[in-house]
């Protein structure tokens, strides 16, 4: 038995406590007191029951919005929040963490390196070491809902997801102790956070089609995001999109998978094109996974901690991703947000210090 923590009480972190928790593992599951979701519920009911896939009951040790509490003792600890709270809770869990801990940031877009950056700098600052293992994965294990507090449906378990630790030479390390604790899909090694933040497709997968989508989900319409909201035409910029993905990624000596191979992998379906998985992946055709706003994470997280990063990837190794560009300037225009301006940008420093480290 494992001491896990983790952090966030939405869809997918209620669903990953309920499977821990259901494994036999001490688990503590965290939210911050501005954003509670569920906490409560956990806290009187003391278990999170599981539906789908798995079917059971998970018994969880504390439900918390101390983070100091959270932390204490934990050997693993997952950050399953949206990654737009990635930096900032890591700030707050500075003072906190313990030598040795393991942090795992799942569908990181590449929150390793800026945490990382984050923990140095608090050491010298407190003239203190803090041995903190940090990775991302490119995906989250689970497609999941939780529309009931403490019951989280796990609809499919992805196949396998790719992994990487910040610091070099540790991401062996970092999988064999998932494995002991019976990690719910197999994991693959990757070079480094660069290449798992340029694996994993979403941004290609949310932002363009709720954009093309915007009179209704503006109007409230609710209707099946993928199948319904894609169209042969609208898909000839999702594969452009994907094109530019693979091109940075060549320029940096990586030979990115395309989307529908990434797809393929995660749930082991056979489509051979971007229009055929939107239309007929039954995962993803279960639920409507349609936004209820257009200010939702499809956009508010997936540009800047995802285009936005591929993006000054490729400028950095001197690459213009058109497409991608022009997707970045009509959320932003918009949201009358500048998000290649708030976004997360990659220089060439963060590639010598972080490519092909894991």
């Amino acid at each position: 038995m494992s001491k896990i923590t983790i952090l966030g009480c939405g869809h997918g972190g209620q669903a990953l406590a309920g499977y821990f928790a259901y494994y036999g593992h001490s688990v503590t599951i965290y939210a911050h007191k501005n954003h509670p979701g569920a906490i409560k519920t956990i806290q009187d009911l003391k278990s999170i029951t599981l539906t789908g896939v798995i079917n059971g009951i998970g018994n969880i040790i504390q439900a918390t919005t101390d983070i100091q509490i959270a932390l204490k003792d934990a050997e693993i600890i997952f950050t399953a929040l949206p990654v737009t709270a990635h930096e900032a809770i890591f700030k707050i869990m500075l003072p906190h963490l313990e030598n040795n801990q393991i942090m795992i940031n799942l569908s990181g877009h590449f929150s390793g390196v800026f945490q990382s950056e984050a923990l140095k700098q608090y050491c010298i600052n407190h003239n203190i070491c803090k041995n903190i293992l940090i990775a991302d994965t490119t995906s989250f294990p689970f497609a999941c809902r939780s529309d009931v507090p403490a019951i989280a449906n796990i609809v499919a378990i992805k196949k396998s997801i790719g992994i990487a630790a910040a610091q070099k030479n540790k991401t062996n390390t970092i999988i064999q102790k998932l494995n002991s604790i019976n990690f719910p899909t197999d994991l693959d090694k990757f070079q480094s956070i660069v290449e798992i933040g340029l694996y994993d497709p979403s941004g290609i997968s949310h932002v363009p089609n709720t954009l093309f989508n915007a009179g209704r989900i503006g109007n409230g319409e609710e209707f099946y995001f993928y199948k319904d909201g894609i169209t042969k035409e609208t898909s000839i910029l999702l594969n452009q999109m994907d094109v530019e993905r693979c091109e940075i990624g060549n320029k940096l000596g990586l030979k990115l998978p395309s989307y529908t191979c990434v797809m393929n992998d995660y749930y082991g379906l056979n489509y051979s094109s971007i229009f055929d998985f939107f239309k007929n992946s039954p995962m993803h055709n279960k639920n409507t996974f349609c936004p209820t706003s257009l200010f939702s994470r499809y956009i508010t997280e997936e540009v800047p901690y995802c285009l936005v990063p591929w993006y000054s990837l490729g400028v950095s190794v001197g690459y213009i991703s058109k497409a991608t560009k022009n997707i970045i300037d009509i959320a932003s225009m918009i949201h009358q947000t500048n998000y290649l301006n708030i976004g997360r940008h990659l220089t060439k420093q963060i590639l010598q210090d972080y490519h092909l480290c894991g």
